[in-house]
C-alpha cells in the first residue's frame, strides 16, 4: 500500500504582517487580528514569482532530504488554483526545472483547500494499481495575487506557499505505514461562496473580478457539514475517536478550527498551524503535517486528515505512521 515518505514546504520570505494590516484596516490592532485568525504573518510571493516557482523550491528541498533519486519519480502531480498560465500545465514546466525523466507523467489538478486530499487519493491509486512506483505530489498557491489587498474579508487570511511530498510503496508490505480509505463530498450549489474569475472564459477578460469570499456562508457551511462528514467517515471506517492520535484539518482560521475540534470532541488532538503561514490553501495540510511530526521516525500512530473549502468541497482520509 502507498504511504507518504517525506514532506518539505516553502513559504516566501516576504511577509504580510498584522502590523501592516492594522495600518490598512484602522479598526483592527495587530493583536486583535491574531486573536480572530490565529495568524501573525503570511508569506507573499514576489511580483514575478509563481506558485510553480514555489513548488520547485519545495521539491529541491525534498530531494536534498531524501535518498530517493529524481529518476525514480514516475508521476508528478501539481495541485494549484494559481497556475503559471492557462497552458501548458505548470507541472510540465516543473518537470523540466527539476530534471525529471521523460518517462514521467505530469498533470495539474485545479483544487484548493481540499486539494491535498485529492492529490493523496490520486497518488496512492496510481501506486496501489501498479501504474507508478513513486509519485511527486506538489501543492502551491499564490492567493495574494488573486485578492484585493483592501478587502478585509480575505486580506488577513490567505498566504502563499507550496509543499512537496513523495508518495511511495510500503516496501515491507506490512500496511503499518499507509494511506487509508478516502471519502469526498461537494456542494456545487455554493460555488459563488468562494470564487475568482482570473483565467476563465465565462466573462470577458476586462470584466474579471478578484477573489470573492462569502465568509459567513463558508463558515456556516463548514461548521454544519464538516463535523457530520468526520463522524460519518469514522463510522464507515469502523474507527472510534480513541483510535485517532492526531487530527489535521485544512488550516482555514483559528476560529473555525477550534469550533470543529469542539464539535467533534477532538480538542486535545487537533493541530493548529497558522501563526507563521496563514491559510495556504492546498498547502495548509502538508505544512501542518510536516510541522507536527517527523515522517521518517518509527511510531504507531493514526492521523485524520480533513480538507474543506472552495467548491464547496471536502475530503477525508487517514494516515497510518
Amino acid at each position: 500500500m502507498a504511504r507518504i515518505l517525506d514532506i518539505k514546504y516553502y513559504v516566501p520570505k516576504e511577509k504580510i504582517t498584522n502590523q501592516h494590516l492594522s495600518e490598512k484596516f484602522k479598526k483592527w490592532t495587530p493583536e486583535s487580528i491574531f486573536k480572530k485568525t490565529g495568524i501573525r504573518e503570511r508569506g507573499k510571493a514576489g511580483e514575478n514569482i509563481t506558485a510553480g516557482d514555489l513548488a520547485i523550491v519545495a521539491s529541491n528541498e525534498l530531494f536534498k532530504a531524501t535518498d530517493l533519486p529524481r529518476s525514480f519519480i514516475d508521476v508528478l502531480i501539481f495541485i494549484t488554483q494559481s497556475p503559471n498560465q492557462c497552458l501548458p500545465s505548470t507541472s510540465c514546466e516543473i518537470h523540466a526545472a527539476l530534471g525529471l525523466k521523460q518517462e514521467c507523467g505530469t498533470f495539474d489538478v485545479n483544487q484548493g483547500c481540499t486539494g491535498y486530499i485529492y492529490g493523496l487519493n490520486l497518488a496512492s491509486s496510481l501506486i496501489d494499481s501498479g501504474s507508478a512506483n513513486y509519485v511527486l505530489l506538489l501543492t502551491g498557491d499564490t492567493y495574494t495575487k488573486l485578492i484585493n489587498e483592501n478587502d478585509s474579508t480575505v486580506a488577513p487570511i490567505f498566504g502563499d506557499g507550496a509543499s512537496a511530498s513523495i508518495i511511495g510503496p510500503d516496501l515491507e508490505k506490512t500496511s503499518k505505514k499507509s494511506i487509508g480509505k478516502f471519502e469526498f463530498g461537494t456542494d456545487g450549489t455554493k460555488t459563488r461562496f468562494l470564487n475568482c474569475d482570473f483565467g476563465g472564459f465565462r466573462k470577458a477578460q476586462n470584466n474579471w473580478e478578484k477573489l470573492h469570499m462569502n465568509g459567513a456562508g463558508v463558515m456556516v457551511f463548514t461548521l454544519d457539514i464538516i463535523p457530520k462528514a468526520i463522524n460519518k467517515y469514522l463510522n464507515n471506517q469502523n474507527l472510534e475517536k480513541e483510535d485517532i492520535d492526531m487530527v489535521i484539518l485544512h488550516q482555514a482560521n483559528k476560529f473555525i478550527l477550534d469550533r470543529i475540534h469542539e464539535k467533534t470532541k477532538f480538542e486535545d488532538k487537533g493541530v493548529i498551524c497558522l501563526k507563521e503561514f496563514g491559510n495556504t490553501v492546498s498547502s495548509s495540510i502538508p505544512i501542518a503535517l510536516a510541522n507536527s511530526i517527523d515522517l521518517k521516525c518509527k511510531r504507531n500512530m493514526k492521523i485524520l486528515l480533513v480538507g474543506f473549502g472552495v467548491g464547496l468541497s471536502w475530503g477525508i482520509t487517514t494516515l497510518r505512521l
